[in-house]
């Protein structure tokens, strides 16, 4: 993959308004902005992977956990350190995927009971050590078929600020290098009231188009649960 692939990457903006709207909506349905957004991967992944009536189709989505305020004492936001972090997937049959926002929701609120359960489980840095031995032993190409359907890291608030001294911080744009990841990959951030996904994958193993329908996907489902 790494000599025929570059990586591809479209992003999603929500406005401060709509980001304000989306953050107050979590709170009276009891559910994170990161359990929202997953979400809105979710449904979005099951209108585009391939499906068959003959055979359940499931979505595989991997999620990070976030272990620096899990730490005593809690590692700070400005230290950017990388922290090695997992849970076990969350799978969902795309027949059984929302259809409403209602239901959108509802799904939020499942998610962050996974989440929860799974950190409570003491999975977050189990998993993140289990992982790392088996890519020390698979060193060959990736297998697709073992691949999930799409990955997911939320990065949270970020400590910036929008002025510093005479110069305006306009935004902070994430990347990460997909060349051998079989699947797309999301990032989730707010810096200074504004949210920001990252749709990101390996072109042509997932064209650029895909990439851009999975972001816009995403991003309607979103203003379809803030306008619930």
């Amino acid at each position: 993959m790494a000599n025929h692939c570059h990586t591809e990457v479209s992003y999603g903006i929500l406005n401060k308004d709509d980001t304000q709207k989306l953050i107050e909506q979590c709170h009276r349905e009891g559910v994170t902005v990161t359990s929202a957004v997953s979400s809105a991967i979710i449904c979005t992944a099951s209108t585009l992977v391939c499906s068959n009536d003959d055979q359940e189709t499931v979505i595989k989505f991997n999620i990070g956990a976030d272990t620096r305020r899990r730490c005593v004492p809690p590692v700070p936001n400005h230290d950017l350190s990388y922290h090695v972090s997992a849970i076990l997937p969350f799978l969902l049959p795309t027949r059984q995927t929302p259809k409403t926002t209602v239901d959108m929701w509802q799904l939020a609120k499942t998610i962050g009971s996974h989440i929860q359960t799974s950190i409570d489980a003491g999975q977050v840095l189990a998993c993140g050590n289990i992982v790392g031995k088996l890519y020390e032993k698979v060193l060959g190409p990736p297998n697709v078929a073992q691949s999930p359907t799409c990955g997911v890291s939320s990065w949270g608030i970020l400590p910036f600020h929008e002025q510093y001294g005479k110069w305006k911080l306009m935004a902070m744009t994430p990347f990460v290098n997909m060349i051998q990841a079989p699947l797309p990959f999301i990032t989730i951030q707010t810096v200074n009231g504004v949210l920001t996904i990252m749709c990101v994958g390996p072109d042509p193993v997932i064209p650029r188009n895909s990439i851009e329908n999975f972001r816009n996907g995403i991003m309607n489902n979103l203003r379809q649960m803030i306008e619930v």
